[in-house]
């Protein structure tokens, strides 16, 4: 166990009944597995626990930290005093717990944290595993990107928060140009490093805010939250420079002729739309990719704003 200040790895294994808390007011151990097991979204989870926690401890804020990808979840006030704890359970790690107040924590005051995080452990391994779930379930695998479905789940999410934020939204529906020729002339595995080395880029030149998904095959879209139209133009060009300047390594024998460099090159078109208060995901989507069968007409290599 660790003293105030320091961080401690804590191996949590459930416990049943009830416990004390500082007032010694019994607690409510059933209610609480309960109300913790009610949901399986983690921001919830960890929200009620919080609750739980701050009514017996009286801590001023939290932060919680998976480890695996530095996802975090906070809330209160920072302070002076603070006791984290590396968790896990049954050797599946769950996070780091930090809370923080502007005196120092107990010792019966850890202790009865420790009990009141066993009994929780249960439910934050149930909302950490219907996470990952999920996000296996809107990821590319080729790419690590979203996909479809994140784009529709997530985007949805988005538009409804720009909507009563009263900010603006836009779309770039993004597809790479003769690809299928490039599958054809140098193989798929050519044609899979060119799929990620977009999608890298994508990550580069676009902010940690907006959401990049492989939409299917050589399609890909970037839902832009906070931008309008004159902006995510600015970004979209970003994206046909970058893309324009890739190159991916094929080998001798190749059927078509190769760059100077011996590289295959790749360029894109995109098409560019706005999202106004009235408008769906799906119809700027579908007025981004007509913007983008205007590109792939007028010559390719370039970005149109869809009406």
């Amino acid at each position: 166990m660790n003293r105030d200040g320091n961080a401690h790895n804590l191996r949590l294994v459930s416990t049943k009944g009830r416990t004390t808390g500082d007032a010694g007011t019994p607690f409510d151990a059933l209610a609480f597995v309960q109300s913790l097991s009610a949901s399986l979204e983690l921001g919830t989870v960890l929200a009620r626990l919080q609750e739980h926690l701050h009514a017996q401890i009286h801590h001023s804020g939290w932060f919680f930290i998976l480890q695996e990808s530095d996802e975090t979840w906070s809330g209160g006030d920072e302070d002076r005093h603070r006791i984290e704890y590396g968790m896990s359970l049954n050797g599946e790690t769950l996070g780091s717990l930090i809370l923080m107040r502007g005196r120092r924590f107990t010792d019966d005051e850890q202790q009865l944290t420790e009990a009141l995080l066993g009994l929780a452990a249960p439910a934050l391994a149930n909302a950490l595993r219907f996470q990952r779930l999920n996000e296996s379930l809107e990821m590319d695998e080729l790419t690590g990107l979203g996909n479809r479905r994140a784009f529709e789940k997530q985007g949805a999410r988005w538009l409804a928060d720009c909507r009563r934020q009263n900010r603006p939204m836009s779309v770039l529906a993004i597809d790479l140009d003769h690809f299928k020729q490039i599958n054809d002339d140098f193989g798929h595995s050519v044609g899979d490093d060119i799929l990620r080395l977009v999608a890298k880029t994508l990550r580069n030149t676009t902010r940690e805010s907006d959401l990049c998904v492989r939409m299917g095959g050589e399609e890909f879209l970037a839902l832009l939250p906070g931008a309008d139209l004159s902006r995510a133009m600015e970004c979209a060009e970003r994206i046909r420079l970058a893309i324009a300047s890739l190159r991916s390594s094929a080998t001798a024998g190749d059927a078509s002729p190769l760059e100077s460099d011996g590289s295959v090159k790749v360029t894109a078109s995109i098409g560019v739309a706005g999202i106004g208060q009235k408008t769906t995901l799906q119809s700027a989507y579908q007025a981004a990719d007509e913007a983008l069968y205007a590109a792939k007409q007028a010559g390719r290599n370039r970005v149109l704003a869809g009406n």
